[in-house]
């Protein structure tokens, strides 16, 4: 049955996989924006063992930027943060709102990140946004 070790392996990446991915493409909006995005990396190194579904934080990291940067004038800030809390790994993406509200979303990535954590690890994982004032937030708790 090697098909399925195959099809498991693609199912699930480490953490640190996907902070690398989200890191190459805010690289490449950073060349973009310029001095219109700021953006921290706050990792802890023991959360990057942590299985995620595949490109879990792509969407959540363009929608920082979608909403968050590109319709502000000034540009915006996105914070992406990893640590062990319990042990768990929790994964922050937290990014500035603009006053001039961007186009609304469908909120089609958000229901998919929820989804597909969901299928992975059940009620094992926690998924929450919140908007507190001037920032948005996506909070992502998953099992070590």
């Amino acid at each position: 049955m090697s098909w399925v070790a195959i099809s498991d392996s693609a199912e699930s990446v480490s953490l640190d996989e996907e902070v690398a991915l989200a890191q190459r493409y805010l690289a490449i909006e950073q060349i973009r924006f310029g001095d219109r995005l700021q953006v921290t990396w706050e990792l802890d190194p023991d959360a990057g063992q942590a299985r995620v579904p595949p490109l879990l934080l792509q969407p959540l990291v363009e929608n920082a930027v979608r909403h968050g940067v590109e319709p502000a004038d000034e540009g915006g800030v996105i914070r992406v943060r990893t640590r062990v809390k319990l042990g768990r790994a929790l994964i922050s993406i937290a990014n500035s709102v603009p006053a001039a509200a961007s186009r609304p979303g469908s909120g089609m990535a958000l229901r998919n990140v929820r989804e597909r954590l969901r299928l992975m690890h059940d009620v094992a994982a926690q998924f929450e946004t919140r908007r507190d004032g001037d920032v948005f937030r996506v909070q992502i708790m998953v099992p070590l």
